[in-house]
């Protein structure tokens, strides 16, 4: 059985770091050409999705504590708020609302780097992987009072809060409008996709922390299909689109 976990975890996360991966190159090329600060948010938090994904292949065969403070940093703690400040860079287009979240977020994600390599961890052994990653966060690191982890709630929380409302706002926007129907359906999607890992914390919680492997997948899935159908330009808006640079050459 424990060979049978082990095993499913490794091709879980295997997926999850292919599909992150390849996601995250897509939209940082998309920034390197068009430089727009919401791509570049979106990247860095898709770039977090596969450095947390990569951990947990590690710690698949053995325990690392780079791996581990990698995996909990990246994933437990930033992916959720880089996305969601993706969202509010695309949504929040006056002012310096963006702007000072930007920063303020920066600094966070320094802190709470900083403070995870200077937690101790005293991680239980023989060290076993599959469900043991997620219930074991108790005896692996400091309690959470006073702790790194104490900041989870809160960037998941916020950081699922943007992305997930974002999504479901961009989506009732377009379908009131009752124009570009992709965005519609790729800004569900992204919203569906932001949950699933969300949830994840509460199948730990029931006793089922395989439930959360499995989601983070489907999340990642859903949000990179999401982003595919709403960022691919329906035919007439292409169209539309050449008509209108032939004229100006004109």
């Amino acid at each position: 059985m424990d060979g049978l976990l082990q095993s499913y975890h490794f091709y879980i996360s295997i997926l999850m770091m292919i599909c992150s991966g390849v996601f995250a190159t897509l939209v940082l090329r998309s920034w390197l050409a068009k430089r727009r600060p919401h791509l570049l948010a979106w990247g860095g938090g898709l770039l977090l999705y596969f450095i947390a994904s990569l951990s947990q292949v590690v710690l698949t065969f053995m325990w690392s504590g780079l791996a581990y403070r990698l995996w909990y940093w990246a994933g437990a703690l930033m992916v959720a708020p880089w996305l969601g400040q993706g969202t509010i860079f695309l949504l929040v287009r006056r002012g310096s609302i963006a702007r000072n979240s930007m920063m303020a977020l920066s600094l966070v994600s320094l802190m709470t780097f900083i403070w995870m390599f200077i937690t101790p961890l005293t991680p239980s052994l023989p060290w076993t992987i599959g469900q043991d990653i997620v219930v074991l966060t108790d005896e692996i690191m400091p309690p959470f009072s006073g702790s790194v982890r104490a900041f989870v709630p809160i960037t998941n929380g916020i950081g699922t809060l943007m992305l997930v409302g974002g999504a479901l706002w961009s989506a009732q926007l377009f379908a009131s409008k009752q124009i570009m129907q992709n965005r519609v359906i790729g800004n569900a999607l992204i919203a569906l996709g932001g949950v699933l890992p969300a949830s994840g914390g509460y199948f730990i919680r029931l006793g089922q922390p395989n439930y959360k492997f499995t989601l983070d997948l489907l999340g990642v899935i859903l949000i990179f299909i999401g982003y595919l159908v709403a960022t691919h330009l329906p035919e007439e808006v292409q169209v539309q689109r050449a008509q209108r640079g032939e004229r100006l050459k004109r």
